[in-house]
C-alpha cells in the first residue's frame, strides 16, 4: 500500500512535464474551464473531494513532521561525525537539505483564494515530492539486497537509534487508516446524496453497491486506493 501511494509523485511529474509543453491558455480560457467544472461537478462531489484532500494533507504533514525530526536528530548524533570523509559529508548534506526543505513544506500554506481542485492537487504534490527525498534515503540505507558503503551503514545505525524502524511500522498502520477513512467517508457520502445527486452520481452509487455486495473483487484497502485516485486528481471528470 505504501509503495502504491508513493508512486503518485512520479505519475504526476509526467503530467506536469507534458503540460509544460502545451501552449499557454489565456486567462479567459482558464476562467471558462473553471466555470465549466463548477457547473458540471455536483456540490456533493466537491465536498468529498475536499474531505479526501484534507485527510491526505494531514497524512502528508504527519510524515513530514516525523521524518523532519528523525533527520534532525540523526544529524545531531555523534555517530555522524565518527568518519571524516567526503562521502560522510554527503550523507550529512542530504539530511541537512531535507531538514530545510521539510520545514519549508510544513510551514507553507495554500492561500484561501486558491483552494480549488487544481491548486490543492499541486500543493499536495509539492509536499509529496519533498517526502520522496527522505523516502529514497531511507529505502537505500534500509536495503538488505544492496551493499552499503561504510558511511551509509553509519547513517543507518544513527537512523535506527532515532526511531526510523518505529516510524516505518507506524507509517504502514497510518497508511491503512488513511485508506480506510476514505472508504468510510465515501459510505457517508453515498448515504447523504439527494435523489437528484444520486442520479448525477449513478455510476459511483452503482460501484458502491457492487462493493457492498462483494462483487468488485477488492478488499477495503484496494477499494480505498481506487477511491483515492478518483477523488484526488488534477481535475475531476464530468
Amino acid at each position: 500500500m505504501l509503495k502504491k501511494l508513493s508512486l503518485l509523485p512520479f505519475a504526476l511529474l509526467l503530467l506536469i512535464q507534458f503540460s509544460t509543453c502545451m501552449p499557454n491558455r489565456s486567462s479567459a480560457e482558464e476562467s471558462d474551464e473553471d466555470n465549466s467544472r463548477e457547473n458540471r461537478v455536483p456540490e456533493s462531489r466537491k465536498r468529498i473531494e475536499a474531505l479526501v484532500y484534507k485527510d491526505y494533507l494531514n497524512f502528508l504533514n504527519y510524515r513530514l513532521e516525523r521524518s523532519h525530526k528523525i533527520a534532525k536528530d540523526v544529524l545531531a548524533d555523534p555517530l555522524m561525525n565518527s568518519i571524516n570523509s567526503p562521502a560522510m559529508e554527503e550523507e550529512k548534506n542530504v539530511l541537512k537539505k531535507y531538514v530545510k526543505e521539510s520545514k519549508e513544506a510544513l510551514t507553507i500554506a495554500l492561500p484561501a483564494d486558491k483552494n480549488d481542485q487544481q491548486n490543492r492537487f499541486f500543493f499536495a504534490l509539492g509536499k509529496d515530492f519533498v517526502l520522496e527525498n527522505f523516502n529514497r534515503f531511507n529505502r537505500t540505507r534500509a536495503s538488505t539486497t544492496e551493499k552499503l558503503t561504510l558511511e551509509q551503514k553509519v547513517s543507518w545505525e544513527a537512523m535506527k537509534k532515532h526511531g526510523i524502524l518505529e516510524y516505518n511500522r507506524e507509517l504502514e498502520l497510518r497508511t491503512n487508516e488513511f485508506v480506510y477513512s476514505i472508504v468510510d467517508g465515501f459510505d457517508n457520502y453515498i448515504k447523504t446524496l439527494t435523489p437528484a445527486e444520486r442520479e448525477k452520481e449513478q455510476e459511483l452509487v452503482a460501484v458502491w453497491n457492487r462493493y457492498n455486495k462483494k462483487e468488485v473483487g477488492m478488499d477495503k484497502i484496494e477499494f480505498g486506493q481506487r477511491l483515492f485516485t478518483i477523488f484526488f486528481q488534477y481535475e475531476t471528470k464530468a
